[in-house]
């Protein structure tokens, strides 16, 4: 992506005085420094930083996980010498409040920067404008909006998670080219090549939870662990609403190595609970039941509560169709291989569209070769997360 060119083909009407080329340039670079924490700092967002004197890039940082320096910070620290009289580029609007590290602003102001370019302000509410507010208040000129589409892009999932308190959701299925995912006897072992599913594996550690429904795991007894992660991985969550997963499941028996989340209903017997409860590793969530299943906005509010940002979604059927019908999908991966199964094991269950004009359309399509097989992801029609509060359409 050339964000240069992108922000530049978006300058009309921004407060942001985006007749400036250069700032788009410098905005352009504190949004790619933003990009190289992807997926590593949630529960907060992606932030980068550029600090400029005199026409001269002389500072630059970015968040590189939560709990570390802010990039305002890092930028701040980057400087050999003065500050008197720069100015700094930064992709999102910087925090006044006390969190893990302290706040920004102060550091700021303390450090004689005079202007600050922030690409969108702080949707969280407990920064709410508080930032740009207090730098204005200590004599600092603050304009916003440049390059703001894109960070609003850059940063979809930090913005549903703290504006609709729920995770950005991804479903991800491996099926055959006739959208099945198992054969008539429920084999599924394996539909997609090895590559793909190393490949899967990989992408794993990008999020915060795996979730997979009750009956894949009785039915392929997955893993589920991530591959190259740093600490525990993601955390792997089972929506059970009777608690019926066996208890010598591959997810149990190395909860120790990654936590296991078992969500559950009021139908679920006080004793397995108990059970379960008492691994090392395991937690029960309990949510009220709907249809005797798990209510599922509820659910995903909890794992939300759990500081978990961004989850991917492996199936079944039955829960991805269910999450489809609730409209609590934002992006769609399919790993397609050249197979014909035929049957009623449909990778997308749930009611179904009540005819072709409610279907589901995806938008900000992309096609990828995976080994033999064929990755075909896309984003949610009509979706205000996606694209950071305007929805996209399809072709």
């Amino acid at each position: 992506m050339i964000l240069s060119r992108l922000c530049a083909g978006k300058r009309k009407g921004s407060e942001a005085g985006m007749d400036n080329r250069s700032g788009v340039k410098y905005m352009a670079m504190a949004l790619r420094l933003a990009a190289r924490g992807r997926d590593r700092t949630y529960p907060n967002p992606m932030v980068g930083a550029v600090i400029i004197k005199d026409g001269k890039v002389i500072g630059r940082g970015y968040h590189r996980r939560a709990g570390e320096d802010h990039a305002e910070i890092r930028a701040i620290k980057d400087v050999s010498g003065s500050l008197r009289g720069a100015e700094m580029f930064v992709t999102l609007e910087p925090c006044a409040h006390y969190g893990r590290t302290p706040p920004c602003v102060p550091a700021i102001v303390k450090s004689g920067i005079r202007k600050l370019n922030a690409a969108m302000p702080d949707p969280n509410p407990i920064t709410g404008g508080r930032g740009i507010k207090a730098l204005r208040q200590a004599g600092i000129s603050v304009k916003v909006g440049l390059c703001g589409d894109e960070a609003r892009r850059l940063n979809r999932k930090y913005i549903k998670y703290v504006t609709a308190g729920l995770p950005y959701v991804t479903v991800k299925l491996a099926q055959s080219l006739d959208g099945k995912i198992a054969a008539r006897d429920g084999s599924s072992k394996w539909i997609t090549s090895a590559y793909s599913r190393e490949r899967a594996g990989r992408m794993r550690s990008g999020f915060d939870a795996v979730i997979v429904g009750v009956n894949t795991v009785c039915r392929d007894d997955p893993f589920l662990l991530g591959r190259g992660t740093r600490g525990n991985g993601p955390r792997r969550v089972v929506v059970d609403s009777s608690l019926r997963m066996p208890f010598a499941s591959n997810l149990i028996r190395t909860a120790d190595k990654a936590p296991v989340i078992i969500v559950t209903t009021e139908r679920a017997s006080g004793p397995r609970v108990k059970k379960f409860s008492a691994v090392k590793g395991v937690e029960i969530l309990t949510v009220r039941s709907r249809n005797k299943r798990v209510s599922l906005r509820p659910f995903l509010r909890k794992l939300a509560r759990e500081n978990i940002v961004n989850a991917l979604v492996e199936g079944g059927g039955e829960l991805v169709g269910s999450l489809k019908d609730e409209s609590l999908v934002d992006e769609w991966m399919f790993f397609i291989a050249p197979k014909i199964l035929g049957g009623g094991h449909s990778s997308v269950k749930g009611k179904g569209a009540a005819n072709i004009r409610k279907a589901m359309e995806l938008c900000d399509m992309e096609f990828k070769k995976s080994g033999r097989d064929i990755i075909i992801t896309g984003k949610t029609a009509g979706s205000v997360f996606w694209n950071g509060g305007m929805p996209c359409s399809p072709v």
